[in-house]
Parts: C-alpha cells; structure tokens; sequence
C-alpha cells in the first residue's frame, strides 16, 4: 500500500472515529479526529498534485491524464479530469467544509451533535469511494507493467481555463449542500430548532450557478456544442439540482415562520442527493456525453447510499411532529404564503421534469431500448413554468408597496398582453418548438411565441426597480444590502431568460464555402458579410492544426481567427472563436478540411450570431452579485462591520485612517505599481476570455475586495 491510500485509509478512519466519539457525547477527542481526517485528506490531495507536477508515471492515474508537453498549471487541472481525482477533490472539499462548520459554530447542543455525524457519514461514503476508484493505484498493479517514459495528456477541448473553474466550483458546491442535509436529518431525527442552513445554502447555490455559467461559456466558445445550453444529461441534473437549491432557498423564508416543518429539510436532503445522482449519471456509461465517463464499480454502492437515505429521509419525515402553521392574516391571493407556495411547487415540478429526462434515458438504456430525449422536451413543459414564475417574481416585488388592486389589474395587463402574443404571432415564427412532433398537448406548447416573454420580463424589471428604489430608503444599511441582493437575483434571472430566449430562437446561421484561390473574396449570406484572408497547416508536436483568417463585417468589421485541430490521441477538435457585443454575440466556426477537401482546396466557415446574448451574461452577473451581497449582509450583521467602518471613518482624522509615516504604508506604496501590474495582465486575459464587459466586472471585484482586506487589517491593528 503506497503513501497515498495510506492517508485516505487514515481519513476514512478518523471521520469514521469521530463520529462514534461524537455520537457518545466526547467532544474534544470528536473534534481532534475531525481536525485528523480533513488533515490526512488535504495531504493526500497534495500527494496526488506533487505527482502530477512532477510526472510520476508510476502512478495510473497521472500516467493516464498528465504529460510532460502540459503545462503546470493543466497538469494540477488534470487531477479533475478523471473520476477518481474528482471523487478525491469532493471528499476532501466535504471534509473541509465539515470542519469549517464545527470550527464556526461548535457543538452546543445535540441537534449541532447529530448535524456534524450525519455529515461525517456522508464524508465517509465519499471517502470508501475515493478508495474504491483510488488515483493511487500503482501502474505496477497491471501484470508485466513497466515505467512509461511519458504519459497520455488530456484533451486539448480540456485546456482551458474555464475547465478547472468549472469543475471545482461544482464539487464546491456539492461539499456546501452536505451541511444543509445533514441539519435536515438531524432535525427531523430531533424535531427541535433547526440549526440556520441559509449561508451554506446561499453557498451552494452560489457555486453551482458559477459552475454552470462557466460551463455555458466554455461551451458555447470552445467546444463546438453549438450553444451554450444543449440540455445535456449532466446539464439537465445539475439544472434539477439548482431548481431545488433555488426552492429550499424560498422554502426557509416561511420555514422561520412556521410553515414547511417537512417540506424544507427533504429540500435540503434532495439537492445533496441529487449531486450524488448526477454522479451516478455521469458514470452511467450509457450517454454519449463530453460529461461521461466509463462505466465504474461504484455505481452500486451510490444507488444503495441514495434509497438509504431516501428511505430514512421519508421515516422521519413522515413521524408526527411540530404541526405547521401560517402567522399570515391577510387572504389576499397575493398574499406571501400564496405566492411562496406556488413559487415552490413550480420549483419543484421543474426539477422533477429535469430529473426525469436523464432518469428515462438511463432505464430504457439499461433495458436495450435506447432513445433520445430532444432539447424540444425540456423547453416546451419549462417554457409555460418559467412565464408563470416570472410573474410570481414581479408579484412578490410589489406586494405590501403597491395596493393590492393596482397590483391585481398591472398583472392582469400584462398577462393579457402574454396571451395575446403567444397565440397572436403566426405559427412556426419563433415559436418555443415548433418542429416539435408529439402529442396534441405537445403541439400546442410548442407553437407558443416566445415573444410572449418580453411582457413578464418588463413586469418583472419595473417591479424590481421600484422595489430597489423603496429598498435604498431603508436606514437600516445591512438590511438594505440585503434586501437589494434579492432584488439583483431576481432581476438576473429574467435577464437569462429573456437573453436565452433572444439568443436561441432568433439565432442566424451562415455558411461561406471558399476556394484557396479566393483569398480577399468577400461573400455575403444574409445581411453577414465575410472576407477570406489566410488558410494554414501547422504541426505542432504529433497534432496538425488547420487555422484560418477571416474578416466579418456584420455591424462592425473584425479580423478573427477559428481553427480546426486534429489531434494524434484525440481525433478532430473544432475551435470555434466567439466574439461578444452588446447586442449580439458572433461565432465563427471552421468545420476542417479532410485531406481529399484540401486536395479540392475547400474551406467551410460558419458564422453564427446570437443577438442579445449579453442579456444573459449580464443576468449571471447580476446573480452572483445579488447572492454575494446577501451573503455579506449576513456577514455584516454579525460583525457590526458598518458601524465600526462608519465610526472609524468618520471619527477620526486622516492622518489615523492613513498613516504617512509607518512601515505599513511605506509597504503599500511599494505594492502599489505591482497590484497595478497584475491587474492590467488580469484585465487583460479576462478580456480575452470573457470580453470587455465582464472583465470590468471582475476588476470592480478585486478592486472591492482589495480594499476590504486593507480596512480590515488596519482594523485589526486598531
């Protein structure tokens, strides 16, 4: 047994331990061994990424994923590529979080107890199956084996910065959403006060909504999905997966308030396991997916962990308890417990129709009858839900700030002006699914106009800037943070509809075929114009790249660059380039020639243009701003951290707030042409990877959270 399994097999004990000790009540040696597996699990994660830095091929896994041509820095991202590298990363971010939790709030009474064991089983289940599929295992274990002198690589549709991002942050979010579960149990097992789960939540979804948006513009950019949303499997999953964290969210609302005693925690328990059935479906062997991954051993055990738990979950659920109650009075329809509700059940009935598309495909395949789940599936039953939520958002806006019958007949236009263009627009013209062949019911949700969205997304903006406005009189500035991090959330989430919606059904798609002799010719298709200037082969190492120049000029003119790499280990890759505007995106896309095409001197491009993408992209800003000033609010609260900035700011003058004369400013005034160097090569390589507008975005954050740190270590010092 090498190093490495020495330490998972001293972290699975250690978890295990602890939670046995704490389960009888010894706290401090619970805590130790606590403190022990999170240990033994970040050194073996160290292990592992020493290995791939430095290429020891006498381990299979970084013989099968790293190669002394990559980089350092996609030689640590290659630890993510496999299943038992991710099964690592999640166990020890599960760990991790798991000790955060009891550093933070410790173990003051039987229900935290509980919470914490509940969560070592959960860190322990993960352990056996990083264990099962160790990255550890010798490439000596295969008989007649001996050292290869380089190893495999990734594949270069991988080497991106957006890979590692958008893996971490899903097994970030999956180590945040096993605090919330396990409050739940330990709360239906205690029936007493649950433990306060909204920042891990808040955690969570921040997370998985950061893993899908990058996965969105990786793919949309890079992969050649033709899109950033093709309603994948693991995309239908983790779509499930955040509806219900997005439900158990709105759930805690009213669960403070005496409402959902059962519904919240199976919420909770819900979007845990279904991280652990996106894993299950990802290691089905069954989809033909970029997502998929061989078939693995452990598919078993995740089936039997998940009806465990289903099973305990509905036991304990389903044991009399608190009954529920509502401290509402008012019977107005509009009333919050109306609006919550339905809010909830739309939540819900959309998770469950993302969930059930992959859970079909898996039982017929698994049954010899293969089909395929068309994206046409997932948008016709989502499209009718997203309109109704939308309005729920602009209704939960204005209520108790508009009078109730104003509210009644705003929504009543608005809805009227819905109808009247879902049904209005002739048939087939930018309908949700119109090609769609399916029952009459089917038919009928597909020929609905999407233009009947751009009334709801209106609503729901004016709703949410009279809100804003109402918010920014609030004295109290914490709880005005608060509750305009709400507002930007919702606002954002109409921006991603309304751009998807734009960016999808108005998209236009040019084909330019080219001669090599036609270098300069400019052709035009559909109001896009389009300029050949270079075509080219180049080897690099044992892969040929085929790059070609082109000049389009659709409202602006741009030289652009797309290639087409045909990869020794990995077969044909297209590069698509994306350029990103205001009011559209444009992709241009060179499908490759095959030898015999070159012989005929034939260059295919596409170009693609998605108008208004960029509402979209700005509503994922939007999200996560809103999600992190809500977290910070909570932070603040607790801290007192405005009052204190406001007396140290405004009682003091300024030579105390910046003192000329010490050491510490002498240092910050050397600092300062290095951060400002860092920063223009950040704003530089953002610009690049997600164009001029989110790189402003990310500079504004940095800038932001520079100037935290420094007021908090001159607090600190204080």
């Amino acid at each position: 047994m090498n190093m490495g399994n020495m330490l998972l097999y001293a972290s699975l004990l250690s978890a295990c331990s602890a939670a046995v000790y704490l389960f009888t009540g010894r706290i401090k040696i619970s805590i130790l061994l606590i403190r022990t597996a999170a240990f033994t699990a970040t050194l073996s994660v160290l292990l592992l990424a020493s290995a791939f830095v430095f290429l020891d091929f006498s381990l299979f896994y970084v013989w099968q994923h790293s190669s002394a041509e990559l980089p350092i820095f996609y030689r640590l991202a290659a630890i993510l590529v496999g299943q038992e590298g991710t099964f690592l990363i999640w166990a020890w971010l599960s760990l991790m979080v798991v000790l955060l939790y009891t550093e933070l709030h410790r173990i003051h009474n039987r229900t935290a107890m509980i919470t914490i064991v509940y969560a070592l089983i959960g860190c322990a289940f993960l352990l056996v199956l990083t264990i099962m599929m160790t990255p550890f295992r010798s490439i000596f274990a295969v008989g007649g084996a001996s050292l290869p002198p380089t190893g495999n690589g990734i594949s270069p549709e991988l080497m991106d910065i957006l890979m590692p991002l958008h893996i971490f942050t899903t097994f970030i979010a999956y180590a945040f959403a096993l605090i919330p579960a396990a409050m739940s149990l330990a709360y239906l097992t205690k029936r007493e006060n649950m433990p306060d789960s909204k920042n891990f939540l808040r955690l969570a979804w921040l997370f998985l909504s950061i893993c899908m948006i990058s996965g969105g513009i990786w793919a949309d950019r890079l992969l050649g999905w033709n899109g950033f949303w093709q309603w994948d499997p693991i995309q239908a999953i983790s779509m499930a997966v955040w509806l219900l964290l997005t439900a158990a969210l709105h759930a805690v609302v009213r669960f403070n308030s005496g409402e959902y005693k059962k519904l919240f925690p199976l919420l909770c328990i819900g979007t845990f396991l279904g991280s652990l059935y996106m894993t299950l479906i990802a290691r089905s062997d069954i989809f033909g997916s970029i997502h998929s991954f061989p078939g693995t051993p452990t598919w078993w055990m995740i089936v039997v962990f998940i009806a465990i738990v289903i099973v305990f979950s509905f036991m304990l659920a389903l044991r009399r308890g608190v009954p529920e109650h509502t401290t509402s009075d008012s019977i107005h329809i509009f009333k919050p417990s109306n609006t919550f509700y339905f809010t909830l059940l739309i939540l819900i009935m959309m998770a469950f129709i993302a969930f059930w598309g992959p859970t079909l495909y898996l039982i017929l395949g698994y049954m010899g009858r293969a089909i395929i789940i068309p994206m046409e599936f997932y948008n016709i039953l989502f499209y009718p839900l997203i309109v109704l939520l939308s309005y729920l958002i602009g209704i939960c806006m204005l209520y108790g700030r508009v009078n109730n019958r104003t509210l009644a007949y705003v929504c009543i236009i608005y809805f009227t002006i819905s109808i009247i263009l879902a049904v209005a627009v002739p048939y087939g013209t930018h309908a949700v699914a119109a090609s769609h062949t399916g029952s009459s019911f089917e038919k009928i949700l597909g020929s609905i106009s999407v233009t009947s969205y751009i009334p709801v997304f209106f609503f729901v903006t004016g709703s949410v800037i009279f809100k804003i406005v109402r918010d920014l009189r609030v004295k109290n500035k914490t709880a005005s943070i608060h509750l305009n991090g709400i507002n930007l959330i919702h606002v954002g989430f109409v921006f991603i509809v309304l751009g998807a919606i734009l960016s999808t059904s108005f998209a236009t798609s040019h084909n330019f075929s080219y001669s090599l002799a036609e270098k300069g010719v400019f052709k035009e298709d559909g109001g896009m114009v389009l300029r050949f200037l270079d075509f080219r082969v180049e080897q690099v190492g044992s892969d040929w790249y085929q790059i070609v120049d082109v000049e389009v000029i659709d409202d602006k003119e741009y030289t652009t660059t797309a290639v087409f790499l045909k990869s020794r280990q990995f077969g044909y890759i297209t590069r698509p380039t994306v350029r990103r505007g205001l009011l559209s995106d444009t992709q241009v896309e060179f499908q490759g020639s095959l030898p015999h095409q070159i012989e005929l001197e034939t260059i295919e491009v596409k170009v693609k243009k998605q108008p208004f993408a960029s509402l979209m992209w700005s509503g994922c800003v939007l999200m996560i701003a809103g999600v992190l000033l809500t977290l910070s609010s909570d932070v603040i609260r607790r801290k007192g951290w405005i009052l204190s900035y406001l007396k140290f700011v405004v009682n003091k003058p300024v030579s105390d707030i910046i003192p000329l004369k010490t050491k510490e400013f002498k240092m910050f005034i050397f600092s300062i042409p290095v951060v400002v160097t860092i920063g223009t090569v950040t704003a530089i390589q953002m610009y690049k990877v997600l164009g001029y507008l989110y790189a402003f975005y990310v500079i504004l954050g940095g800038v932001v959270i520079v100037s935290v740190i420094i007021y908090l270590l001159k607090c600190r010092k204080s």
